[in-house]
């Protein structure tokens, strides 16, 4: 077995570097847990770090100045769990007026909108928007194609297209069926109808989303309508602890 000595008056190698090495080890950590304690004492109460010293309010809450304020959520109204804006948002048929959720008055010939910007409704083909009325409105009858179907008008030049409620189905405008707890797009793509909040499309219905314990509706029309409070993660169906 080879033994080998150290030089009498000279420590090995690796003893310098454990030397070295030590102290560089217990500062760094030292300005860790320092640093992540001056942040902590830095954040208010219903909030939590996002990095460093940065940090975010919980749902339910917004950032005003250095504290988290509770958002209070008018009747009609919905948390939208984002930390800009108002964090909530009204439901459909209402629109924000200040800090509450305003039935949206529809006039005669005309329809609600998914978008409660510009009023939240439209007027129906042939009508036109005075003010907060629909008032009957000239419309250029073109020269309509021999094969134009029921349930349509000349969109452009020889083309046709199906009017509000009628989809296209090869060479006639089908009436489209919607669903309870649906409303029509009013879209010219894709789906014709959508399901309200709360609800998600299974093939030809609209069903309740089942929101499991410990998640909340998120509003979009996207994913499984539904996301897990922070704290859990998603297994699932369900909303486990992390």
């Amino acid at each position: 077995m080879k033994v080998t000595f150290a030089r009498p008056g000279r420590a090995p190698h690796n003893i310098h570097m454990v030397t070295l090495v030590v102290p560089m080890i217990v500062f760094t950590m030292g300005s860790i847990l320092s640093s992540s304690a001056a942040a902590s004492s830095d954040v208010p109460e219903h909030a939590y770090i996002i990095y460093g010293d940065s940090w975010s309010c919980e749902r339910g809450f917004k950032k005003t100045r250095d504290k988290c304020q509770s958002i209070k959520v008018p009747e009609h109204a919905f948390l939208t769990g984002n930390s800009w804006g108002d964090g909530w948002k009204c439901e459909r048929g209402f629109k924000k007026t200040q800090d509450k959720c305003q039935s949206i008055k529809v006039p005669e010939h005309a329809f609600l909108t998914d978008n409660s910007s510009g009023g939240g409704w439209k007027c129906e083909r042939g009508f036109k928007k005075t003010q907060d009325k629909c008032q009957s409105a000239e419309v250029s009858e073109k020269e309509a194609p021999s094969d134009m179907p029921e349930h349509a008008f000349v969109d452009y030049k020889d083309h046709w297209k199906c009017e509000r409620g009628f989809k296209r189905a090869e060479s006639k405008c089908q009436s489209i069926q919607v669903p309870e707890h649906a409303f029509l797009t009013g879209n010219s793509w894709g789906d014709a109808w959508k399901c309200e909040r709360g609800f998600e499309k299974a093939e030809d219905e609209c069903q309740s989303i089942k929101v499991p314990e410990h998640a909340f509706l998120t509003g979009n029309s996207w994913g499984d309508g539904w996301k897990c409070e922070r704290g859990f993660k998603r297994e699932g169906d369900r909303c486990s602890a992390e």
